[in-house]
């Protein structure tokens, strides 16, 4: 079993946490005394280190931070990657989630920390249902984000077709809605290449813009941005088929 001091600390915007004290007009000391009372005891100093940046909450600290700064921990959090930081922006502990999602709490705990979920469908959609997944949500805790990275990186090598089928079915989705989302993807980043290359051209000495040139790598989180804006953002609805739930992806 992990000790507290293993356990990694969860995400933390420092300016969310300073905006919430100074919208509520407490100071550091304020809130160290209102800690306590959630049997966290930090002084002043320490809330001070978290709002600069030099230090961070850990989980029982952050969640205790957002009841006295009355916000969510989501909202402390910044953004939400991994199924332990859904988790705790939901501010549920592990045995609490599992109850509600039927999973044993040995078996949860090791998908958490490799962050792999896998679970059949009632289980999953209970899961979306308490953490309030969207399904870009869900293939990440799911680890399939670098898989999508990857198929993504390939449709902007110019086959956005081929990678269609892999997609749909990592995301269990319809392959033509796939396709199209590819479709939109490939030919955004390959006009912005062509506008590129064409400001730089007949101008002496003049080279590609680096943002979007055809020897610049483009973000990849932009570009995943772009794909799940082009699918529409879709929320997670249960009994869709994913990397989520290899056992019906090996009979389907």
């Amino acid at each position: 079993m992990e000790s507290a001091r293993d356990t990694p600390r969860p995400p933390f915007s420092p300016p969310a946490a300073r905006r919430a004290r100074v919208g509520l007009h407490l100071t550091h000391d304020q809130v160290a005394h209102g800690l306590a009372a959630f049997r966290i005891f930090a002084d002043g100093r320490a809330v001070a280190d978290w709002e600069s940046g030099r230090s961070a909450p850990g989980e029982a600290e952050l969640l205790a931070l957002a009841e006295i700064l009355w916000c969510s921990p989501a909202d402390l959090m910044g953004s939400a990657g991994a199924l332990r930081e859904h988790r705790i922006g939901q501010r549920l502990s592990v045995d609490e989630l599992c109850v509600r999602i039927g999973v044993p709490r040995a078996r949860y705990e090791a998908m958490e920390q490799e962050n792999t979920w896998r679970g059949d469908e009632r289980s999953t959609a209970a899961l979306v249902r308490e953490l309030r997944l969207s399904l870009r949500d869900l293939a990440t805790v799911s680890g399939a984000a670098p898989e999508v990275d990857r198929l993504l990186h390939e449709t902007l090598q110019g086959r956005p077709k081929s990678q269609a089928a892999p997609m749909a079915r990592l995301l269990g989705l319809r392959r033509s809605r796939v396709a199209a989302a590819l479709a939109a993807v490939h030919e955004e980043f390959t006009h912005r290449a062509r506008v590129s290359l064409s400001w730089s051209d007949g101008v002496p000495g003049a080279r590609p813009r680096s943002d979007s040139g055809p020897d610049a790598a483009p973000d990849p989180a932009h570009i995943a941005d772009r794909f799940w804006a082009a699918l529409g953002n879709p929320p997670a609805e249960s009994g869709m088929i994913g990397v989520w739930h290899r056992d019906r992806l090996a009979s389907d």
